[in-house]
């Protein structure tokens, strides 16, 4: 039976610190400002955070970033603003938004929104551990790079509407107490739902699985949708509990779809 690669979760879990081990004594959390992280990703540099809290909300069209134009480096080869290194940006259309830093914020809490809409995310993206008390929008980026959100908690409702994931994409045992959208959203590459709660409405319609996805063990405490979902890889769905409507009628599976002791619940 195939799984997730389960040396790159582990490596992915201990990078971010969150395998469960206690070290002693909590270390006190530094609070920092929204505005402090958002001029780092305004001049370029990586953005790298653990085991703090952040105040105020994460509003990346607060910081104005620039946009694609046919006279910048985005279309090809270029300098990225505070790598000190030559990198092939991917190619966009004119008028979108990059970020070449990676960014990492996590075992932490955001006391705040997280608004990071309609933008291309060159590097790796990590929220692993890390609570965000507001609500969450990713809807309509881009991911070139891989992106982990194991163990977030989404305090509010999360979007990642359209948005596509090139990379691997983690979302492993995560917790949504809001709606999560994935409508039409694209997964190139391997993703992970994985003993993830949802507390809300789930909401996968038209999204697309090219690779591997498992959902194994995740949760479904109201309507879950995945009319028109496609399913081209292996998807494993084994032990998940849908205590709401499934809307699993109109998915497509072109490969093995594996269901072993799932609830289903009001399947439609």
């Amino acid at each position: 039976m195939k799984t997730i690669p389960a040396l790159i979760l582990l490596a992915l879990m201990l990078a971010a610190g969150i395998t469960g081990e206690s070290g002693g004594a909590p270390h006190p959390r530094e609070v920092v400002q929204a505005s402090e992280i958002l001029a780092k990703i305004g001049r370029g540099e990586p953005v790298s955070y653990d085991n703090l809290i952040v105040e105020g909300d994460l509003n990346l069209s607060e910081i104005g970033l620039d946009a694609v134009s046919e006279l910048m480096p985005g279309l090809g080869t270029g300098l990225a603003t505070g790598t000190g290194s030559e990198i092939d940006y991917p190619k966009l259309p004119e008028g979108a938004k990059l970020i070449a830093s990676p960014i990492s914020i996590t075992n932490s809490e955001i006391r705040g929104n997280v608004y990071f809409e309609n933008i291309t995310f060159h590097n790796s993206v990590n929220f692993a551990g890390t609570n965000i008390a507001g609500n969450a929008s990713f809807a309509e980026a881009k991911f070139e790079n891989h992106v982990a959100f194991l163990y977030t908690m989404f305090g509010g409702d999360a979007s990642f509407k359209a948005a596509r994931f090139n990379s691997s994409a983690y979302f492993s045992g995560d917790q949504f107490r809001g709606r999560a959208d994935f409508e039409g959203a694209q997964f190139g590459s391997l993703a992970g739902f994985s003993y993830t709660k949802f507390g809300d409405d789930a909401d996968f319609k038209g999204a697309k699985f090219r690779d591997e996805a498992c959902f194994g063990g995740a949760l479904f405490s109201d309507d879950a949708d995945f009319g028109g979902t496609e399913f081209d890889g292996y998807a494993y769905f084994g032990r998940v509990q849908f205590s709401g409507r499934s809307h699993l009628g109109e998915a497509r599976f072109t490969d093995i779809a594996n269901f072993y002791n799932a609830h289903l619940g009001d399947r439609t």
